[in-house]
């Protein structure tokens, strides 16, 4: 989805990881190489009713991937800015700007669970890791289906 924010996302997880070294961090350490995520932080929310918000501490140009898990009834994630909502069933997963998108939730009724994966700020730059650029649509790739198919 972002390749730049991937490999950000790598190397500041090496430097980090060389920080902890160098101060001989060992608790740290042992966590750092179990991380399995390019995302430095995770929240789990575990409530019926989310606010509407922003997450301020991510990067602009870096995603916020939300997961949702449980037994509820269809719920509407709606981006407020942006006037879009989303079905937001059990095991959807979204992906949207954490800092400038201003979103939120209700759960009427049923067990509800998200993860919200995204990256801080202050890790990358404590780290030195340089920002990324935003995501463009020119730069994915895709191929035409048609074309492939079409018969010369």
């Amino acid at each position: 989805m972002h390749p730049d924010l991937y490999l950000a996302g790598i190397k500041t997880q090496v430097r980090l990881g060389e920080w902890v070294s160098w101060y001989q961090l060992h608790d740290m350490c042992y966590h750092l190489q179990r991380w399995i995520s390019v995302f430095n932080v995770v929240s789990v929310i575990c409530n019926h009713w989310s606010p509407p918000h922003r997450d301020p501490k991510c990067q602009p140009e870096a995603f916020d991937i939300m997961t949702t898990a449980g037994i509820y009834h269809p719920v509407i994630m709606d981006f407020i800015n942006l006037r879009i909502k989303f079905l937001y069933d059990s095991g959807s997963m979204l992906a949207s700007s954490c800092r400038l998108v201003r979103y939120h939730m209700h759960v009427e009724e049923g067990n509800w669970i998200v993860t919200a994966w995204y990256m801080q700020d202050s890790i990358h730059n404590f780290v030195g890791t340089p920002r990324t650029e935003y995501a463009k649509y020119g730069n994915v790739k895709y191929s035409d289906p048609v074309e492939k198919s079409a018969c010369v």
